[in-house]
């Protein structure tokens, strides 16, 4: 699949369509039917539209089997405009709408929100896909593709193993025994438990960008059996920004 050519600023994007609606945000996800027990099986995609739910933003999710410009997903269309990464999106959109990412927080506490923000986006996901897509294939086949035959499930996903792979190695967690990068994500998951403590949010009584955390398998258990502080704070959210997703407790064997 390739990604989406750079376009002048005075030409619509390609994907842009013209019952698109001005300053209107249009996300660009990985289609949803891949994902079984998961609203989307990116991380990104549904970080992002989180973030969009909590601010109010008017936008439309649209199934994409397109990557951006810089070969990624999410991204957006806005009045023509690509907009690639999600955190960039946020920093854009926070111009255009008016809105601080870490609403009512003093430079100390933004810069531990941003600490948190990137150990989860940069470390704690790494143990996720490795158990998805290198590891236990076979078992990720059943949340993958549904919609196609398991024989063909297990195909793509060997193709993303080696890839995944080699990108874990690069980054670094992937040259540890599997025991130890699940620790280390076990490990990331119990800091943010220590620091959500009772409070309402990750930093207080507003929801900021450090809002979701998807956690799954060996993580998933740590979760549920040492962080219930965490299964009630993600709880919070889903019943006050998207009541449509079942919360964790109805979902716990999946």
């Amino acid at each position: 699949m390739s990604g989406a050519e750079d376009t002048s600023p005075n030409e619509p994007h390609p994907q842009w369509k013209p019952e698109y609606k001005r300053d209107h945000v249009y996300l660009h996800v990985i289609p949803r039917d891949r994902a079984k027990g998961a609203l989307n099986i990116s991380p990104f995609a549904i970080k992002l539209e989180f973030w969009l739910r909590i601010n109010k933003i008017p936008f439309e999710t649209i199934d994409s089997e397109q990557f951006s410009s810089k070969k990624q997903s999410p991204f957006i269309l806005f009045n023509g405009e690509e907009i690639p990464d999600s955190n960039f999106i946020v920093e854009f959109l926070c111009k255009k709408f008016k809105k601080d990412p870490y609403p009512g927080l003093g430079p100390i506490e933004r810069a531990t929100s941003r600490a948190f923000l990137k150990m989860t986006e940069e470390n704690m996901t790494w143990p996720i896909f490795v158990y998805r897509y290198v590891e236990h294939t076979d078992e990720y086949a059943d949340y993958f593709f549904p919609t196609v035959p398991r024989e063909q499930r297990l195909k793509i996903l060997e193709t993303l193993t080696d890839w995944v792979g080699k990108r874990a190695y690069g980054h670094g967690i992937g040259r540890h025994a599997s025991a130890d990068i699940q620790k280390i994500g076990c490990d990331d998951i119990q800091a943010i438990s220590d620091y959500l403590a009772d409070k309402n949010f990750i930093m207080g009584d507003t929801p900021s960008l450090v809002a979701y955390v998807p956690m799954k398998y060996p993580m998933r258990i740590y979760l549920f059996d040492k962080c219930p502080n965490i299964i009630r704070f993600l709880n919070r959210m889903r019943d006050n920004y998207w009541p449509e997703w079942p919360r964790l407790e109805e979902s716990k064997t999946e």
